[in-house]
């Protein structure tokens, strides 16, 4: 097996810069994690389901994104299935009751996430 080899200049530019960022980077602190507790913002959200082919499976993902501010947005695998038809039809039930409106007037615009297509 050949062994694997770094040429001295790549290994000097990599220890230069994890001493740079042992200097620039700060530790983190228990209040940059507060978004993950912050879940108030939830209650008006869209839930949109989606449904992806993953090793074999058809796995359920919802999305739940703030109408006001989409760019806010939870992604979670909520289950698998091995049809695709079974998938739909029980992510269509999961999202009705995740949905905090359940009559599903919550809307998202796709125009405010400023996508370019180019």
């Amino acid at each position: 097996m050949k062994s694997f080899h770094l040429d001295p200049d790549a290994y000097d530019e990599l220890l230069q810069l994890l001493n740079n960022q042992y200097f620039t980077e700060t530790p983190g602190d228990l209040t940059d994690l507060n978004f993950l507790l912050d879940d108030y913002w939830l209650r008006d959200t869209a839930v949109i389901e989606n449904i992806v082919n993953r090793a074999g499976m058809w796995e359920v993902h919802l999305v739940f994104a703030h109408y006001q501010e989409p760019f806010k947005l939870i992604k979670r695998v909520i289950s698998s299935y091995p049809s695709k038809e079974k998938a739909e039809l029980n992510a269509w039930y999961i999202r009705r009751i995740a949905a905090k409106d359940q009559r599903g007037t919550l809307k998202l615009n796709p125009e405010n996430f400023c996508l370019c297509t180019n």
